[in-house]
């Protein structure tokens, strides 16, 4: 379903209230277009570095990766390892291996800066790791245990902003075809001592989903509502941002966990017929390519039964009238906030813009729509893709003025 939740992006459902029929207002000013004396740049058409095409250097699955001094640092999950590169992409140092020490991991999940040094979380042991500057490890906290799938978000000051999600609907009884919101949990925990400054959940991904009980057992399952909504977050170099996706308003907090309600209003996109369909269409090509597997589960092969509950779902598929106002949210080591554009699923390129903590307008940026940007600084942009034998690799892409 990669293809699709790329074009299916998901937040908090709040009206159209950048609309001025609904709300009798004015349309609000459109953060993504040129502006007077915009810095307007774009990515460079093909990549400057692109890691995981060495064999002596593999990559598995990545959980992250930040630029770092000069070069780039990566968390390479399945081999437990932070691998630190120069900038010409050579191996500088590696670190990390499966265990429960210092320096071990269970879950490599997640990669931030800090200081001069990395922070790294283990979703298992719900640790974070301190790293120097050469990737030696220094120190760690242990953060109390929670439920469902984690990740690290960033780093600021002595805090860490973490987020927690969980799949699956709760229950007993079964449940006919809903619309249902999938909560995001998120902490701010100090990295001295573990203590929690702020937690607070957001609505989470908007899914069309049915629980089915059988004799059999459970099974549960959804696809995304078409153009709905999600949570988001970033970290900058002094603040952790919160918002969904439909949000007129993005939350900062510093690192007492105090909030500042700051204004992000932009005008609500119509959604066309032809595109709804684009959606519905690559969701039922995705789900109409899987294939048998080994398991079978009450008579049946479980990936079928998967594929049969799915495409159950895909007629009756809710889409929203308006595309969110934005999909993004990403802290730079350039100390910007970029905000990325909601495409509609036929462009072909995306706009970012990055602002100040203090809430300027910085920057205008435009590239592929298809990029996974993991970081963004004045003259590159580091970038997750798969390459012709479903490899990993990490781009990086210079900017271009």
């Amino acid at each position: 379903m990669l293809a699709v939740s790329c074009l299916v992006l998901c937040a908090a459902c709040l009206g159209d209230a950048s609309d001025p029929g609904a709300t009798g207002r004015a349309a609000a000013a459109d953060l993504f277009s040129p502006w007077p004396g915009d810095e307007s740049l774009r990515i460079a058409a093909g990549p400057s570095l692109v890691v995981g095409l060495d064999e002596s250097l593999p990559l598995d699955v990545v959980s992250g990766a930040v630029f770092f001094g000069d070069g780039i640092a990566i968390a390479n999950s399945l081999s437990r390892e932070v691998l630190i590169l120069d900038a010409a992409g050579r191996l500088l140092s590696r670190h990390g291996r499966f265990g429960d020490g210092p320096g071990e991991y269970k879950n490599l999940a997640g990669i931030a800066r800090h200081a001069d040094g990395l922070i790294t979380w283990d979703g298992n042991h719900f640790r974070v790791t301190r790293l120097d500057s050469s990737g030696a490890h220094i120190g760690e906290t242990r953060l109390r245990p929670r439920r469902g799938r984690s990740r690290i978000v960033g780093v600021f000051g002595n805090s860490v902003l973490l987020e927690f999600s969980e799949r699956g609907f709760p229950g007993s009884t079964a449940v006919r075809p809903m619309e249902i919101r999938l909560p995001v949990a998120y902490e701010i925990a100090r990295l001295s001592d573990g203590e929690v400054v702020f937690e607070g959940t957001r609505p989470g991904e908007e899914q069309w989903a049915a629980r089915e009980v059988t004799d059999g057992g459970r099974r549960h399952g959804g696809l995304p509502v078409i153009f709905g909504r999600t949570a988001v977050s970033a970290v900058t170099d002094h603040y952790a941002w919160l918002a969904t996706t439909d949000s007129i308003t993005i939350t900062r907090y510093d690192e007492a966990g105090t909030a500042v309600d700051v204004a992000f209003e932009q005008p609500r996109e119509r959604a066309e017929a032809g595109w709804e369909r684009f959606v519905r269409d690559t969701a039922r090509e995705s789900i109409e390519s899987i294939e048998p597997g080994s398991i079978f589960l009450g008579g049946k092969n479980f990936m079928m039964s998967i594929r049969e509950f799915r495409l159950g779902l895909i007629d009756d598929l809710p889409a929203r009238p308006t595309l969110p106002s934005f999909s993004v949210m990403k802290g730079g080591v350039d100390g910007l906030l970029w905000i990325r554009e909601y495409p509609d699923p036929l462009q072909d390129e995306v706009v970012w813009v990055g602002f100040s903590e203090a809430w300027e307008r910085k920057k205008r940026l435009t590239m592929r729509a298809s990029l996974d940007v993991l970081d963004i600084s004045e003259d590159r942009i580091l970038v997750r893709a798969k390459g012709a034998f479903d490899e990993t690799l990490i781009k990086v892409y210079p900017i271009e003025r």
